[in-house]
């Protein structure tokens, strides 16, 4: 009986140790995984340019000269607020977001996205220009709260597809004024996520293999309890 117990401590100790080495693989598949992901990320650096009251608008190019970001912003005498996202490139201009009626209208709107979300995920609108916000009843979008948000969006020069985020600070409504930080977009076939500065950052999105490998390593630990 006592040699048994033995086999039986012995089979568990080994159980646990490929558990290990299965938690360990995967980690180490998760950061190859990312760090292959990312590529060369162009940043902008801070702007913190500030739209405020009256028709505003501001351009800043991207890869090649007529690629190129835009943000437009007006208000007027009743202090009704409108906003308006734009990119343009030589192709497949594509804006993160989704169709919205607005006034007996379908627009197109961008997406308030979380940061760390890939671009590359999420739905894209062919479009060369998407609401923000703007007045009118139940027109208010996703950018209509005070706080940060980031907008993703796609451009094609020609050589291949292109993803990028603008991240702008919001003071409440758009009635009033609001601050584009920075934005960055990475180089073809690069992916990069909201937020993202630089090729060298590694994180997974959420819900990626590195949190599955996370998983393996908190079943090692609740094994190892009941054990």
């Amino acid at each position: 009986m006592k040699a048994n117990r033995s086999r039986s401590r012995n089979s568990t100790a080994i159980t646990n140790s490929r558990w290990l080495a299965y938690a360990t693989a995967g980690a180490a598949s998760a950061f190859a995984c990312a760090h292959s992901a990312e590529g060369t990320i162009h940043y902008s650096g801070p702007i913190n340019r500030e739209f405020s009251y009256g028709r505003q608008t501001a351009t800043f190019q991207l890869d090649q000269p007529g690629d190129s970001i835009r943000l437009i912003h007006f208000t007027t005498t009743n202090y009704a607020g409108h906003a308006y996202f734009g990119v343009a490139g030589r192709v497949g201009d594509s804006i993160v977001g989704f169709h919205k009626d607005c006034e007996y209208r379908l627009h197109s709107w961008a997406s308030n996205l979380e940061e760390g979300q890939f671009i590359s995920f999420q739905p894209l609108v062919p479009a060369h220009v998407a609401l923000l916000t703007r007045a009118g009843n139940g027109c208010n979008g996703q950018f209509n709260r005070r706080g940060i948000g980031y907008i993703g969006f796609k451009f094609n020069n020609g050589s291949g597809d292109q993803y990028g985020w603008v991240r702008i600070q919001t003071r409440g409504n758009f009635s009033r004024n609001f601050i584009l930080r920075d934005y960055a977009y990475g180089d073809v076939g690069d992916r990069i996520r909201a937020g993202q500065t630089s090729g060298n950052e590694v994180a997974t999105d959420k819900g990626s293999l590195g949190l599955l490998a996370l998983g393996a390593v908190g079943l090692l630990a609740w094994r190892k309890s009941r054990s």
